[in-house]
């Protein structure tokens, strides 16, 4: 009697009926908990391409780096209601799932003043804005090649004035969210580039003044608003810590202050929530 035929159909049975043994790996998500408007990592260890990841119904980009992981992160819109929801990863026949718990997070509310010019725009002036928002809009361009280096740092060396989420009511009738990061500073303090990246945009803005964008790869792009001053131009690629302008009051600023912003996939989300990363 042939003794391997044993030893066979029991790694046919195997392989029948557990079929995880075969498509192991681990599914890492860091922080477990976020507000909503943050950004958190997916780590994916034992994978091998190609798979899919989904969030929200959406699918992720993702990279596979040096030591054979796969990497993603992962925005959380700011309008994300409290609870755990689900990533589900894909690969083949296999679906595994791993959680993120968003808290329940109140932001500010503030009140201002401000002239009616400031509030309400011209014919001309709402063209203008509406067309740039469109140009704007088609500068987030998803990108899957990593052009950061380890973990993002902050653009100034001054405080923090103003932070994300928070909502203003302007002359009790219009309402706005603040999506970015307000940094202090006084007109010609120098501001850095958060990570590595190319330049994707510098221009003039009706909102942002001089403004520049910097992407960063896989969808993930800093946005550097109110400058006074370029250093760097459209195509240049920047190291992180490069100084790639000055702080102004340019656009639609009532005194001198970077205001920085994140976009992931199209989603604003929280710069703070960025630089606690540990990439």
């Amino acid at each position: 009697m042939n003794t391997q035929i044993p030893k066979l159909l029991t790694i046919f049975l195997t392989l029948l009926l557990f079929p995880f043994a075969v498509h192991s790996y681990e599914i890492k998500v860091m922080p477990e908990t976020v507000k909503p408007g943050d950004i958190f990592l997916l780590t994916i260890k034992g994978a091998t391409n190609p798979v899919k990841i989904s969030f929200q119904e959406k699918q992720l980009q993702y990279q596979s780096i040096e030591d054979g992981r796969l990497i993603s992160l992962v925005p959380v819109d700011v309008n994300t209601g409290p609870g755990k929801y689900d990533i589900i990863v894909t690969q083949g026949k296999t679906q595994r799932s791993a959680g993120v718990e968003v808290i329940d997070h109140k932001f500010k509310t503030i009140k201002l003043t401000l002239p009616k010019g400031k509030v309400s725009l011209s014919p001309e002036n709402q063209k203008r804005a509406n067309g740039e928002a469109v140009m704007l809009n088609k500068t987030w361009t998803p990108n899957t090649s990593i052009a950061w280096d380890s973990r993002f740092t902050h653009p100034t060396n001054t405080e923090i004035s103003s932070v994300f989420g928070v909502k203003r009511i302007m002359n009790e009738v219009k309402t706005s969210v603040h999506r970015g990061t307000d940094f202090r500073g006084k007109t010609g303090t120098p501001v850095m580039a958060i990570n590595s990246g190319t330049v994707v945009l510098s221009e003039d803005l009706f909102y942002g003044g001089n403004t520049l964008i910097v992407d960063h790869g896989m969808g993930l792009y800093s946005i550097y608003m109110h400058l006074s001053k370029f250093d760097v131009q459209k195509k240049e690629s920047v190291s992180k810590g490069d100084v790639i302008g000055l702080i102004g009051s340019s656009g639609r600023a009532t005194g001198p202050h970077l205001h920085m912003s994140v976009k992931l996939n199209g989603i604003s989300v929280n710069p703070e929530s960025l630089f606690e990363l540990d990439l």
